[in-house]
């Protein structure tokens, strides 16, 4: 047993020296946080002479004096804490000091008396029994008298020292009873010293005017923290030990047996278990540990950048934020809607259309789980993302190692791509859970754009729907003016004087014709900033379409004009879709081909069956758009490349009519090389069901 107490006053003396280094290392500088090494000190002192009595039998009065100086030590920091002394002259004439300084004295002559004079330890025994009664109501006057705020601060200040005040008050209360001192006690007493520590340390942090500087490993407060639960798990076997010896019998011996390989089976289980020991160090560090995010400077940098981004792209300014979140150069972001996706910013990631098959695979895993995919981990071990199938190592060659789905209110807007940061091999608890109030924050800001966008579309079109009711009047006129002449012109045809009026009568129904479409363009032109959604409702006639027969129609009028458009078209392909629509798109598509290559050039319209689609390419040698223009522009209404002879409504209307239909417009391009548009509509039904 002396062996065992060596062990235990041995192990605390070496741990408080440690936490003393650490302290002396902090240079503390408030009185407080002196009193606070002064008393690790003499813990470790008394400590290191109590493991010396043990091993070489000198006598136990020493350890006992030391073992008084350590209580009263402990006693002058609690006191300090209470009055809030800022120096030893203030700590002395505080009234609780003056209150006690009587105590103290007499237990101190008490005690040296008992140790110099006297062979009978009772007197010695009642001395520690005062001090440490005085030390609990220091405890309990401490805790007592101070607000909420700093009792979370000190309740494991006051659990250690109450530890190990209350365990000497009962076995000095014993001894003075009894005359004598209960050895048992005195040898798991070191280990009552040393299970205090973790708890003085933790209130060492939460305390700054006692410690702001210390850190202490996550990995010491972790495999400290398997300590305590290896000794709750012995405490457990120890309880079946006491039952199986209760029983005894010819049962006890097998009982015991199985105890023993059981429970080291599941101590060992326990212990190595990754998913396990990850999930107690996640629990440690959120519960003992500072957050690494201050939350609020976080928040306020993210919406000052959010403000004063130079961008009119709002899709690049959260980017530029989500990057700066993860410390990373570049971000990109797909957006998914009616289960496509569209590329909104790219940065220098290359978004490949493989790349984008592989998002549209995690779509259903994010709907359910809402979780941010770390593609570095889920590369290094796929079982950590259970049902997601991906390949990880084609993304992580093109730089994509970080997926954030972002959402508002509960519906999936589109993803974060970006690299991972370069300082850790994967994402922590801590980046996901301050990446994921990061998107949160950016998918609020980017719905709130879309509904500005779509309030303000709406509002142009109902600005550009009634200034046409104002100008109706002025074309029933003209009409009625070129109907009279119609109707005249049969009868006066070879009077001169009627043909020269009927040229002035035309000649001013053009002047009048032009001043009205001038001020529809003006009017579209002072609006031309909104980005608008189409409101119109339109009576649609939905038939089977025969696509070539169709195109061969669009082409008679298309080729009135030129280039020539030359067409390739697989026979019986068929639409179920709005014919005399369908046209008016493809018209309009294929004269914008023809205007972008002026008199020379090539325009061509190739139609293809690709599984349960058909696909419409039409394709021009013209002047091309750039990748900006497409991406912002090329999509909203007013918004054209042909200065002030188009008003920009043909292709946003071309889009609205094809994703109304289920279908999706794609447009390729490069400056000086020209243009491929892409529709691409799904089959009939009659036809599904062959493929099918």
């Amino acid at each position: 047993m002396e062996t065992f107490g060596l062990l235990g006053y041995g192990i605390a003396a070496v741990a408080y020296l440690f936490f003393l280094l650490l302290l002396l290392v902090a240079k503390q500088k408030l009185f407080a946080s002196q009193l606070m090494v002064f008393s690790c000190f003499i813990t470790f002192v008394a400590c290191s002479i109590s493991a010396a009595q043990l091993y070489y039998s000198f006598p136990l009065q020493i350890s006992i004096v030391f073992e008084a100086l350590k209580t009263i030590s402990w006693s002058a920091l609690l006191i300090s804490l209470n009055c809030g002394a800022g120096s030893f002259s203030q700590l002395i004439k505080s009234s609780e000091v003056k209150k006690y300084l009587f105590i103290c004295l007499v237990c101190v002559i008490l005690t040296v008396s008992s140790v110099l004079f006297f062979a009978q330890y009772t007197g010695l025994f009642i001395a520690l029994l005062a001090l440490n009664l005085w030390a609990l109501v220091l405890l309990e006057q401490l805790y007592r008298n101070h607000k909420s705020q700093l009792k979370w601060a000190i309740w494991p200040l006051l659990s250690g020292l109450g530890m190990i005040f209350i365990f000497d008050f009962i076995m000095f209360a014993q001894g003075a009873l009894l005359t004598r001192l209960d050895f048992d006690f005195w040898y798991v007493r070191g280990f009552i010293i040393l299970l205090a520590l973790p708890f003085i340390v933790l209130s060492s942090k939460r305390l700054k005017d006692v410690s702001p500087d210390l850190f202490i490993s996550r990995d010491v407060i972790f495999y400290s923290s398997m300590l305590v639960l290896s000794g709750v798990y012995l405490l457990l076997l120890a309880l079946s030990g006491y039952v199986i010896r209760f029983i005894g019998g010819q049962w006890s011996d097998m009982f015991s047996i199985f105890f023993m390989v059981f429970g080291g089976v599941v101590l060992f289980t326990l212990l190595i278990t990754t998913t396990f020991r990850n999930k107690i160090k996640v629990f440690i560090t959120k519960h003992f540990f500072a957050n690494r995010y201050d939350y609020r400077v976080e928040w306020l940098r993210l919406i000052s950048e959010i403000e004063s981004a130079n961008s009119a792209n709002e899709f690049a300014n959260a980017c530029k934020a989500m990057a700066n979140s993860l410390a990373v150069n570049y971000c990109g972001f797909v957006a998914i809607k009616n289960n496509i996706l569209t590329i909104k910013h790219q940065g220098e990631l290359n978004l490949t259309d493989e790349v984008l098959q592989q998002l549209k695979l995690i779509d259903n895993y994010c709907q359910v789980n809402h979780w941010i995919i770390d593609v570095r981990e889920l590369h290094a071990t796929p079982g950590s993302y259970q049902g997601l199938d991906i390949d990880s190592a084609y993304l992580i060659d093109n730089h994509i190692e970080v997926i954030i789905p972002t959402y508002h209110q509960q519906q999936l807007l589109g993803y974060f791509v970006l690299p991972g940061p370069k300082d850790s091999p994967t994402l922590n608890w801590e980046n996901r859970d301050y990446l994921f109030a990061v998107s949160k924050q950016l998918g609020s800001y980017l719905s709130l754009h879309q509904a500005q966008a779509t309030l303000a579309q709406n509002q142009q079109f109902l600005a550009f729907h009634q200034m046409s009711s104002f100008v109706l009047h002025d074309l029933k006129n003209i009409q009625s003016q070129l109907v009279l002449l119609c109707k005249n012109a049969q009868q006066h045809k070879h009077n001169p004087e009627f043909v020269d009026d009927a040229f002035s009568t035309i000649a001013a129904a053009t002047d009048r014709l032009d001043k009205v479409v001038s001020q529809l363009r003006v009017k579209a032109k002072d609006q031309q900033d909104a980005s608008l959604h189409s409101t119109k409702i339109k009576a649609v006639k939905v038939e089977s379409v025969n696509v070539c027969e169709l195109l061969n129609n669009v082409l008679a009028v298309c080729n009135q004009k030129t280039p020539e458009v030359s067409v390739s078209c697989t026979d019986d392909l068929f639409l179920t879709i709005d014919k005399e629509q369908l046209t008016n798109v493809l018209i309009h598509l294929i004269e914008n081909a023809q205007e972008a290559c002026g008199n020379g050039g090539d325009v061509s319209v190739v139609v293809t069956k690709i599984e349960a689609y058909i696909l419409i390419e039409i394709s021009d040698t013209g002047c091309g758009m750039d990748q900006e223009f497409i991406a912002t522009q090329l999509f909203q209404p007013f918004r054209t490349t042909k200065g002030n002879s188009g008003m920009g409504i043909g292709v946003f209307e071309a889009k609205q009519f094809v994703e109304e239909h289920d279908g999706v417009i794609k447009v390729s391009s490069e400056v000086g090389k020209g243009s491929t548009f892409t529709v691409q509509l799904p089959i009939a039904d009659e036809q599904l069901k062959e493929v099918e």
